[in-house]
C-alpha cells in the first residue's frame, strides 16, 4: 500500500498517456464528457483525448485541429512524471 501512495501519480499519468497514445484518434466512440451526461451539449474538453493521441503520434497539425490544449497537456503531464520520478529518486538516495 505504501508503494501505491508514493507512486500512484506518475503511474496513472503514464498509463493515461500510453492508452491515449495507442488509441486510434479517428474512432468516434462514446463520449466521456460529464457535460454530455447531464445533457449539456457544449463540452470544453471535446477533442482533447484525440489531440493528445495525435500529439503522441507526432501529428501536431491534427492535434491542434482537434484541441489547442492537447500538445500542452502532453508536455505538462510528461514534465510532471519526470518531476515526480526525480523527486522519488532523490528521496531514495537520501534514505540509503
Amino acid at each position: 500500500m505504501r508503494f501505491l501512495n508514493k507512486h500512484s501519480e506518475w503511474i496513472v499519468f503514464s498509463i493515461g498517456l500510453l492508452l491515449l497514445g495507442t488509441m486510434n484518434p479517428e474512432n468516434s466512440g462514446i463520449s466521456l464528457c460529464f457535460f454530455d451526461f447531464i445533457g449539456i451539449e457544449f463540452c470544453p474538453g471535446e477533442g482533447l483525448g484525440r489531440s493528445i493521441s495525435y500529439t503522441m503520434k507526432g501529428d501536431f497539425s491534427s492535434a491542434l485541429n482537434a484541441h489547442l490544449a492537447g500538445p500542452a497537456a502532453v508536455g505538462i503531464l510528461l514534465s510532471r512524471i519526470i518531476h515526480v520520478c526525480r523527486n522519488l529518486y532523490q528521496q531514495s538516495k537520501i534514505t540509503k
